[in-house]
C-alpha cells in the first residue's frame, strides 16, 4: 500500500521561475511522469505532477469522472504554478498531451510538449465506445499481439495504471478529442511534439495532425523509433528527459519563454 500510495501522489519539486506541469495519461498516474519529474528537477526547472480526477484510485472511481473534469484539473495545476512562476510549460503523456493542447488553446500556457497525444486512437473499437455503453460498462485492456510487443519496449518501471477502463471515460475521451481538435489553431504559444514509432495505443499520424493544425508556431516534431506509447518509461526515456530540458533552455534562451 506504500508503495502504490507513491506511484499515484502527485509531485511538486520547486526550481527557477519556470514551471512544468506534468500531466499524465488516461487511466495512468503521475507514476508514468514522475521519472521526468526527477530528471527536469535536477536541471533546476520546478515540476508539479498532478492526479487526475477518478485516477490512482478504482476504475469504478474514474468511471464517475469525465473529459470536464480532466480539463478542470489541468488548469488548476497552472493556477498552481502561476503562484511561484513566471512562465508555466505543459508537458502531458498520452491524453496528458491532450489536455496541454487544450490549455494552450486557452492561451493559460507560455509552451507545450505533448508526448503521443491524441487525434486518432490506434484501436478503431474505441470509435463505438458510445453504442456499447448501454450494454458494457467496463473493457479490459488490449492483450494483443501488438500491446505485448510494445509492453517489450519498455523497461520494468514501477507504474500504477488501471487494467480496466470505463467505457463512460473512454466516451468522454473521444469528445475531448474533438472538442480540441476543433481548436488547435488557435494555440500561438511555442511547442514541441513527440511521437513514438511503437504506439500501439494512439495512432502516430495524430503527431501530424497536430502538426498542421498549429503550423502557425512552427512546432518541432520528434519521433522515437524504440519506444511504446508510455514514452516516459521506455528504453528511451534518459533521452526524452534532455530533450525537454533543451526546449526549455532554448525557448528561454529566445526570450520566447
Amino acid at each position: 500500500m506504500k508503495l502504490q500510495r507513491r506511484l499515484v501522489e502527485p509531485f511538486h519539486f520547486p526550481g527557477n521561475r519556470v514551471g512544468c506541469l506534468l500531466i499524465h495519461g488516461f487511466s495512468g498516474s503521475p507514476s508514468e511522469m514522475r521519472l521526468l519529474g526527477e530528471g527536469l528537477a535536477k536541471f533546476g526547472w520546478t515540476v508539479l505532477g498532478i492526479l487526475l480526477s477518478g485516477h490512482g484510485t478504482t476504475p469504478e472511481e474514474m468511471a464517475k469522472k469525465g473529459w470536464e473534469d480532466w480539463a478542470r484539473d489541468a488548469e488548476g495545476g497552472v493556477r498552481k504554478l502561476r503562484e511561484s512562476c513566471n512562465t508555466v510549460v505543459g508537458i502531458g503523456l498520452s491524453m496528458g498531451g491532450l489536455l496541454t493542447l487544450h490549455l494552450a488553446t486557452l492561451g493559460l500556457i507560455d509552451g507545450l510538449i505533448s508526448m503521443n497525444a491524441p487525434m486518432v486512437l490506434a484501436d478503431r473499437r474505441t470509435r463505438f465506445a458510445r453504442l456499447v455503453r448501454p450494454f458494457i460498462k467496463f473493457v479490459g485492456k488490449s492483450t494483443s499481439d501488438q500491446a505485448a510487443l510494445e509492453s517489450k519496449s519498455q523497461p520494468i518501471t514501477e507504474r500504477f495504471v488501471y487494467d480496466r477502463i470505463p467505457v463512460d471515460g473512454l466516451v468522454s475521451l473521444n469528445r475531448g478529442i474533438r472538442q480540441v481538435r476543433s481548436k488547435l489553431h488557435l494555440i500561438n504559444c511555442p511547442a514541441l511534439l513527440m511521437q513514438s514509432r511503437k504506439d500501439f495505443t494512439v495512432n502516430p499520424s495524430s503527431v501530424q495532425i497536430i502538426r498542421k493544425k498549429i503550423e502557425q508556431v512552427n512546432p518541432e516534431v520528434i519521433y522515437w523509433e524504440n519506444s511504446g506509447h508510455i514514452l516516459t518509461l521506455g528504453p528511451e526515456r534518459e533521452e526524452v528527459t534532455l530533450k525537454v530540458h533543451d526546449f526549455l533552455r532554448q525557448s528561454a534562451a529566445k526570450g520566447v519563454l
